[in-house]
């Protein structure tokens, strides 16, 4: 008589992405939005230059350059919901806040000059900060806020406008409504429901001219395991963000010479 066998599958539930993976996931969307911006806008079409740019765009290989680039650049969008959500969730956990804010000022000096270069082809260029300042401003307001857990949630909300206004007058990257994201995804993370709605509200809303797609970026957040990762990785993200915007302005330097 044959024996019959029970087939049984190992059903392991899905562990979700660590921090790590989540941000090397926003890094390559990063890129793509780098590419797309630095390299074919601003090399390619040389946007920075009116008359190039329109003359780039009146032929039809410029028209594919360009159609090329928006799809990096709408790719490129999700990119910055996940690492405001990082660094919100980095001061969370981390054991020295001060120390976090501080590393992220410093990283945000080091990147002016590369973004200046890569954005604007100048060396210093005070008409738009890099990223890495509205971070800072956030969890500079988050120190505060923190102190003053026992106080109002209104003056609290205060403090977070206060640090707003000044990556408004700053003119740092995703400015104000950046600010505004990564304080809330802070005050919020005790209540994952409101956080991952007020998140993808934010991110349809800062993305609105790119038919909201930031918003997508909640589907990846959305299963997070808050776990950091085992990989070593710690710097390399700090790293990677100037010195991906070097090599981006030197290709566009000496295709241009």
């Amino acid at each position: 008589m044959a024996r019959t066998v029970k087939l049984e599958f190992n059903k392991k539930r899905l562990r979700g992405f660590s921090g790590n993976q989540l941000k090397l996931i926003a890094c390559f969307l990063m890129l793509c939005d780098s590419v797309g911006y630095m390299l074919i806008e601003n090399g390619v079409l040389y946007g920075l230059n009116a008359e190039y740019w329109s003359l780039a765009l009146a032929t039809e290989i410029g028209q594919r350059w360009y159609l090329f680039a928006r799809v990096l650049r709408f790719a490129g969008r999700m990119a910055f919901p996940i690492f405001a959500y990082l660094v919100a969730e980095g001061f969370a956990h981390s054991r020295n806040q001060r120390k976090y804010t501080f590393r992220m000022a410093v990283f945000a000096l080091i990147s002016e000059v590369p973004f200046d270069l890569a954005t604007r082809h100048l060396v210093f260029d005070m008409t738009y900060q890099n990223v890495l300042f509205t971070y800072t401003l956030a969890l500079c307001a988050l120190l505060i806020i923190k102190r003053m857990r026992k106080l109002h949630i209104v003056l609290r909300l205060l403090v977070m406008g206060v640090f707003a206004v000044g990556a408004y007058y700053l003119r740092s990257d995703y400015g104000p409504l950046g600010v505004v994201f990564i304080c809330l995804m802070y005050l919020l993370r005790k209540d994952r429901a409101a956080q991952l709605v007020t998140g993808t509200v934010l991110s349809a809303a800062e993305s609105l001219s790119y038919y909201c797609i930031s918003a997508i970026s909640f589907v990846l957040i959305r299963f997070y395991n808050g776990k950091r990762g085992t990989a070593p990785l710690k710097y390399f993200f700090y790293i990677f963000y100037p010195a991906h915007m070097l090599l981006f302005y030197g290709l566009v330097y000496f295709a241009n010479r």
